[in-house]
């Protein structure tokens, strides 16, 4: 028969599920505000996760006033957020409510609209004329979150966030 010793309080301490939660809940709310960061720094400089969007044309940067795409009012980049959700281990990053919501997703995958009467109107008013054969509008995707979550750097500080969190929820 073995005999086993040690502090067995500090075992117990160790395992207890609510330092675990503890801890991912902080490792989770750690990595959603890296990477809402990291998305806007990406939007600020033109090319998330390295990847520079696609140019303006130049209608649009006439009427805009500026070449840097995504980047109008400041409404897109001011509505990316995070949360860490109830099982307080996974967290999503991203655009959460609002009109902005629309307008990430044609950013982030680039749309066809297709042109009514109403549309040319506004658009001939706002100096831009179509021509009577345009029939749709694209818009490029521009993504501003994908191209951040599949980098390499955004991956390996992720892992280091949460390898780091556990490491101290398990060290007394």
């Amino acid at each position: 028969m073995s005999n086993l010793t040690g502090d067995w309080n500090k075992l117990t301490n160790m395992l207890n599920p609510s330092r675990l939660k503890n801890a991912l809940r902080k490792c989770a709310a750690k990595a959603g505000n890296y990477g809402a960061s990291e998305v806007k720094k990406g939007i600020r400089g033109g090319a998330p996760g390295g990847q520079s969007f696609a140019p303006l044309s130049p209608v649009t940067i006439v009427n805009k006033g500026s070449s840097k795409p995504l980047i109008d009012h400041g409404d897109l980049i001011g509505s990316v957020t995070y949360e860490v959700f109830n099982d307080n281990s996974s967290v999503f990053i991203g655009v959460k409510k609002g009109k902005e919501v629309n307008i990430a997703a044609v950013h982030e995958y680039g749309c066809t609209i297709g042109v009514t009467g109403k549309m040319r109107a506004y658009l001939h008013y706002h100096g831009i004329h179509l021509k009577k054969t345009t029939a749709y509008i694209h818009i490029p995707a521009r993504p501003f979150l994908s191209p951040v979550f599949q980098s390499v750097e955004f991956q390996k500080m992720i892992s280091e966030i949460y390898v780091n969190a556990l490491r101290e929820a398990f060290l007394l």
